[in-house]
């Protein structure tokens, strides 16, 4: 058998995961390349605890080379352009790279610029870079207290994300014991509390209004954002509220090197694949992760992505694993529509937190619960620990349960 060449774009979850799931079924029969501009695994889940100096870049971040090079699998550390599927060419800053298999995990690019003062006068946690700039105004909010306002804005899709990030401040903000001097709004796309943009789950409309309550959190639902300026956030209501610390997830777009690449991808760069993660034109391209194209389950007013990321992106890429080796070397291939992946999530607001659990990601479910409480919190943190405790395993060649 003639050796293929797969080649794997992008080293987060997805792609981690795809580049051992391989090796685990084709062994060094095959040639497996991964190319991503830095060789730190990054676990962004904990970045909601960087701005309030709770994270350490060091503390959240992995170099996976040497996991890869136990295993022959070859890192190329550049940034990709485009992608031919015609010629089968991966193109990169340092050339031209061949591929019979690419699986494309890229991840998301965050759209500053789809709403006016998005990009001048908010803050995230998409990155290190921007969590360090988050907690630069977060210590200065804290020496000049004044009102928060956290934004999921039209066409966002982390929203969970932004209500932990909403929550753990609030949580700071009373231990600094600055609660009656700092005021918290949550604008959120989203039609009702914990939406999501998965048509919401179980009880978590009632358990966010209650954490609300328990914080005195204004809110704002059903809402888009007009323009983001230096002293506040205007509504499309025109509302104006006023803010000394505005934090906003923006939506997602493809990557460029995606959205450069014709007939690869749809007008916002997301891949359209089947219910094995195979691109719809080109059998031998594999999407997963935030790349890949997910409908939302129902039309919402104001318009709302759909999360992808952590324990769907590592499912996909198992999929994608399985089918690749399917492709080359025979047997059944396996599908796993995005809607019918389990809901695992654990969501931390501090010193408490949601724990949700459920037997698909979108309705209907047969099985769905939200478990509150401390315990929510303490496996969030067990969760990094024993994540980032498999990626060291991993750097020895043996088959690590991500």
């Amino acid at each position: 058998m003639t050796k293929k060449k797969i080649v794997i774009v992008g080293s987060s979850f997805a792609g981690y995961t795809a580049a051992l799931e391989l090796y685990d079924r084709l062994g060094s029969s095959h040639s497996i390349t991964v190319i991503d501009r830095k060789p730190n695994f990054l676990f962004m889940p904990s970045l909601i605890w960087y701005p309030f100096g709770l994270r350490e870049e060091e503390d959240l971040s992995y170099d996976v080379r040497q996991s890869y090079s136990n295993r022959g699998i070859q890192f190329i550390q550049t940034e990709v352009l485009s992608f031919n599927p015609e010629t089968q060419i991966v193109n990169t800053k340092e050339g031209e790279i061949v591929y019979d298999y690419l699986v494309i995990a890229t991840g998301p690019k965050a759209d500053y610029d789809y709403i006016p003062g998005l990009r001048e006068h908010t803050h995230s946690i998409l990155g290190v870079p921007a969590a360090q700039e988050s907690r630069t105004a977060w210590e200065k909010l804290l020496e000049n207290p004044g009102p928060v306002v956290v934004v999921s804005p039209q066409g966002a899709a982390c929203f969970g994300a932004a209500y932990e990030f909403l929550f753990n401040a609030r949580h700071q903000v009373g231990k600094h014991k600055l609660a009656d001097q700092i005021k918290f709004t949550y604008v959120s796309a989203e039609p009702f509390p914990s939406h999501f943009g998965i048509g919401g789950f179980a009880n978590g409309e009632f358990l966010t209004k209650q954490f609300f309550r328990l914080y005195n959190i204004d809110s704002r639902f059903n809402t888009s954002v007009a323009s983001f300026e230096e002293d506040g956030v205007r509504l499309n209501t025109g509302e104006f509220i006023p803010s000394r610390f505005t934090f906003a997830m923006p939506r997602f777009l493809g990557v460029d090197a995606v959205r450069n690449s014709p007939n690869l991808a749809n007008a916002s760069g997301w891949i359209e694949v089947d219910d094995g993660y195979r691109h719809r034109q080109y059998p031998n391209i594999y999407a997963a992760g935030v790349a890949i194209q997910v409908d939302p389950p129902s039309s919402t007013d104001v318009p709302c992505g759909v999360p992808k990321t952590g324990y769907p992106s590592e499912e996909m890429a198992k999929v994608v694993a399985h089918n690749i080796a399917v492709d080359i070397n025979g047997g059944e291939r396996k599908a796993l529509p995005y809607g019918d992946i389990a809901a695992l999530c654990i969501m931390d607001a501090g010193n408490m937190g949601m724990m949700i659990l459920g037997d698909k990601m979108l309705p209907n479910r047969h099985f769905e619960v939200i478990l509150p409480g401390p315990q929510a919190h303490w496996a969030k943190i067990g969760f990094e620990k024993y994540f980032l405790n498999m990626l060291e395993r991993s750097t020895t060649p043996h088959k690590v349960p991500l």
